[in-house]
């Protein structure tokens, strides 16, 4: 790393250094290096997989709870749902709704896309770098980094979890190339970069996991806690730990991950919290990772130390239990990988020296330059929101027929865009935050959906008004059947019903 410059390096005007000043310039016009058109290519790909088209149900909630935070302040309470109004609610993810709030009254959702535009680039270039600067070798750092980014893009979503990601790729070069800016200075970077991530997402549990991992892998290399690195690690931690309980929920918002973890139970009927499945896209990127990692540490040039195996093997049990780790895991396993597969310093500068820069360079980052702003202007002449998923034609009758406002069930995932499209005036039975619902709610909620004996108890039991529901499933058939029920409208994947005492 080149030594800060001091004020009294600026003004000197020596021969020397004006020689070195010259030739600094002359490098700075030249073409750029093959170093420089990876990272633009890893860039580019990130950028692009960021600005697509905003659906998923989660982010809606999100932003719906963003757009409260700049009308009635931070939600202590719930004030979505009939079912359970009052409850207390601690919106983990409240600064990035509260950007995501700022960016919708501003700029409109194309902001919220830029937004994830940018983080896309932000953590495949910073995946890569990590990568080249531990393997010194660019086509080598280039295939683990794509590997490891796989299932990052198989898993995309505008999720707060991704601004989780990113604060997660700062955290990886603090402890993994201790000698860059961030690393040297942990006292500072290590809270800055937990408070934002406490603030944004609860994977930055994970993070101080991986922190507790590295440390005790340093201890079994020899390397003891309170000594030398390991001691501004754990001093810049424990800052950082007490950091995060600056927050408006203070404790609530830093227990909320072993709060959420407590409800096992309800967890396992959710998808992302299920063990991946090898037969789709999802869980084959975890598959690739796997299969890297295992030739990697059988067949690298370098073996794993022991640090390396305890902090990467419980993060790929992590995905192996759970899907939403894989996007987490192969991160956190790059850089051990990397310094397996490195090559000698030597051999690296000898390359470096032997680079060849030509005109190409500059054609290259015109070309992709050209093809980013095709992208840009692609997006933002396309709609926004994708609703496509959504029972939006049930949604448009039960408006037309006078029934917004009324005691609605829906699917978890489907609330999500009625919440965004008539918060606050309709109120749900549920969605999907499962760590704030009381249990017996969401309880009856899957009874409901499993179309058991007692759903029409459920129903009345909530006084419930209007149901939209997917027309394949149980519950569906079962109201159809009953006679209390009045169809409004059918289409080939949903039915919206009425309470016979309020059909129209």
């Amino acid at each position: 790393m080149t030594a800060p410059t001091t004020t009294r390096d600026r003004q000197d005007t020596s021969p020397s250094h004006a020689a070195e000043a010259a030739e600094r310039g002359s490098r700075h016009r030249q073409p750029p290096g093959l170093d420089f058109l990876f990272t633009a290519v890893f860039a580019f790909f990130g950028f692009a997989v960021g600005i697509e088209r905003l659906s998923d149900n989660s982010f809606f909630t999100h932003l719906v709870t963003g757009r409260y935070i700049l009308d009635h302040g931070i939600p202590h309470h719930d004030s979505y749902s009939f079912t359970a109004p009052g409850t207390k609610f601690v919106a983990q993810s409240w600064l990035a709704e509260l950007l995501y709030g700022v960016l919708d009254r501003t700029a409109g959702p194309f902001g919220i896309r830029l937004l994830g535009a940018l983080t896309g680039a932000a953590i495949t270039v910073l995946a890569f770098r990590l990568a080249l600067r531990l393997s010194r070798e660019r086509m080598r750092a280039a295939l683990i980094s794509v590997a490891a980014l796989s299932g990052l893009f198989v898993l995309w979503s505008e999720r707060p979890l991704l601004l989780g990601l990113l604060c997660f790729m700062v955290l990886l070069w603090i402890v993994e190339v201790p000698d860059c800016w961030v690393g040297r200075h942990p006292y500072v970077s290590m809270p800055v970069t937990f408070w934002l991530w406490a603030n944004v997402h609860g994977s930055f549990a994970l993070g101080f996991l991986y922190l507790g991992l590295h440390l005790l892998g340093r201890w079994l290399d020899g390397s003891r806690p309170w000594n030398g690195g390991e001691q501004q690690v754990l001093v810049g931690g424990a800052i950082a730990f007490a950091a995060t309980f600056v927050n408006p929920y203070g404790p609530a918002l830093v227990l909320f991950p072993i709060h959420l973890l407590q409800r096992g139970d309800i967890l396992r009927h959710i998808i992302e919290w299920g063990s991946p499945n090898f037969h789709n896209m999802r869980g084959q990127a975890l598959l690739l990772w796997i299969a890297v990692y295992v030739v990697v540490a059988a067949r690298g040039r370098n073996r794993f130390s022991r640090r390396d195996v305890v902090v990467t093997v419980p993060f790929l049990g992590l995905a192996l239990w759970a899907l939403r780790n894989v996007a987490i895991a192969p991160l956190v396993c790059l850089p051990a990988v990397a310094r397996a597969i490195a090559v000698d310093p030597e051999r690296a500068a000898r390359t470096k020296a032997e680079e060849r820069r030509g005109p190409i360079g500059f054609a290259f980052v015109i070309v992709l330059a050209a093809l980013a702003f095709g992208v840009f202007v692609r997006a933002y002449n396309e709609p926004d929101l994708v609703t496509v998923s959504y029972p939006v034609k049930a949604m448009n009758v039960v408006e037309r027929e006078g029934l917004i406002g009324r005691r609605l069930l829906m699917d978890d995932g489907d609330a999500a865009y009625a919440e965004l499209a008539w918060a606050p005036k309709q109120k749900l039975f549920i969605d999907d935050r499962y760590d704030m619902f009381p249990e017996k709610v969401i309880y009856d909620f899957f009874d409901l959906s499993a179309g058991r004996q007692d759903w029409a108890k459920i129903l009345a039991r909530y006084d419930v008004e209007v149901v939209v529901w997917p027309k394949a499933q149980p519950l569906t058939q079962l109201m159809e059947r009953s006679g209390d029920w009045t169809v409004i409208h059918r289409d080939k994947s949903w039915i919206a019903f009425v309470r016979n005492d309020l059909a129209p």
